[in-house]
């Protein structure tokens, strides 16, 4: 749903009061900055910080503005005017009725080319996970407590079908230790297990719009110094057929900021895929580590949409190769960190961008062959719709493989059955 209004008046005073810088000059990479220099459409009624004290409420439901109408921009608004509420809503007015004192105004969508005829917005701000904002864990609609919280990291794990979910942060000013597992284990031992540990420093994610009479002309994403090292671990034994990518639906640290009346947010999440096969008698374990020095990016000219982004010094390191059965078997392991999401009033430019890695193993017969393999990849998606443009699409940034075993008669190019298309392409 377009243009959602999460931004509810508490919220709101949380950003008022959180201030804004303004600049005119373009973010620079290790410096946290903002710019919002713009003229407005001629039909733009902006409600500034001051302005903002008349709205008496919102019906977040129905997307309708009550205002005191002791503000005189009150008397003067009028249908088909775009609406811009400092740190609230961007709509435009589709009804306009008096009751007493108050005011009710009706909205329907806008986008943000339609109040901002010239000028730059952009922000550049440090990912520190010390610093972030750990949300309520919400699964299913269901309040998930956290399993522990102190005040360098946290924990909590819940079951979703089959399996267990575990995660966990350890954080610095500097960089975050993390875990993350999936255990199986219905009505007995586990019979399979995921496990991505190691660490991430902080990074700077900065994006930039440009508009030139109520266009955008430019828009850039990126997210340099991306930079740490995870080694995955799968371990499975008889444990069947599973087949599952899974969007976390956990916000795991959000960023919210303030540029000029614009509220933004960063969320980082995380992505979940393993593709196993393993016959009663089948077992594989397979361990890799990462390592990378990355830059994810993506950039619009004003005419077409291309990756920024580079791969970077990167490794992928076999610990442990082992896969075999009776029968055909193959057990495949991956996940999307960080894995950000970028929003503008509610509304995602940036529905995701991420680093992946993936690894796995498996054992066929006629001919016999065992092999290993693993894959780092880059990859994002972007809607520039919020943002006057129709376009909506999905970008591989880079994807590197790595043959880390193969024994046997093996064909020469063997069909991949990794799961890559999850983490190099939106999951729906």
């Amino acid at each position: 749903m377009k243009h959602h209004l999460m931004f509810l008046l508490s919220v709101f005073i949380f950003f008022l009061f959180g201030g804004c810088e303004k600049d005119d000059t373009t973010p620079p990479v290790g410096n946290e900055s903002t710019v919002y220099n713009v003229t407005y459409t001629d039909n733009t009624v902006f409600f500034d910080s001051l302005d903002v004290r008349s709205l008496v409420r919102i019906d977040t439901a129905a997307y309708i503005y009550y205002f005191d109408n002791s503000n005189p921009k009150i008397a003067d608004l009028e249908v088909n005017d775009i609406l811009l509420i400092y740190g609230v809503a961007l709509r435009r007015v589709t009804g306009i009725t008096q009751s007493g004192g108050e005011t009710r105004v009706e909205t329907g969508y806008a986008t943000l080319n339609e109040a901002i005829r010239d000028g730059e917005i952009s922000w550049n701000r440090e990912i520190s996970f010390q610093d972030g904002v750990i949300p309520d864990v919400q699964m299913l609609g269901e309040h998930m407590g956290l399993k522990s919280t102190t005040s360098d990291g946290f924990e909590f794990e819940y079951p979703y079908g089959d399996f267990t979910y575990r995660i966990k942060f350890t954080y610095t000013d500097k960089k975050a230790d993390v875990e993350f597992e999936i255990s199986k284990d219905l009505a007995g031992p586990v019979t399979a297990k995921f496990l991505a540990k190691g660490s991430i420093d902080n990074f700077y994610s900065s994006t930039k719009m440009k508009f030139e009479n109520g266009q955008l002309t430019r828009f850039g994403q990126k997210n340099p110094g991306m930079q740490g090292e995870l080694t995955l671990n799968l371990t499975v034994a008889g444990s069947g057929r599973d087949v599952i990518t899974f969007d976390l639906p956990v916000v795991l640290f959000k960023f919210p900021m303030m540029v000029g009346p614009v509220p933004v947010t960063i969320n980082v999440k995380v992505l979940f895929v393993f593709n196993c096969s393993v016959p009663v008698d089948g077992s594989s374990r397979v361990e890799v580590k990462f390592t990378y020095n990355s830059t994810t990016g993506i950039k619009y000219d004003g005419t077409t949409v291309s990756a920024d982004a580079t791969m970077g010094d990167q490794s992928m390191d076999k610990n442990i190769a082992q896969t075999g059965a009776s029968s055909a078997i193959a057990a495949n392991f991956g996940l999307a960190f960080p894995r950000l999401e970028i929003g503008v009033f509610g509304d995602l430019i940036v529905p995701w961008i991420h680093t992946a890695f993936l690894i796995g193993g498996d054992y066929t017969f006629t001919p016999a062959c065992q092999q290993a393999r693993s894959q780092f990849i880059g990859a994002c998606g972007v809607d520039l719709s919020f943002l006057g443009v129709g376009y909506n699409a999905s970008t591989v940034l880079w994807q590197k493989e790595k043959l880390l075993l193969q024994s046997g008669d093996c064909p020469e190019q063997k069909t991949s059955v990794y799961p890559e298309r999850a983490l190099a392409a939106e999951y729906k």
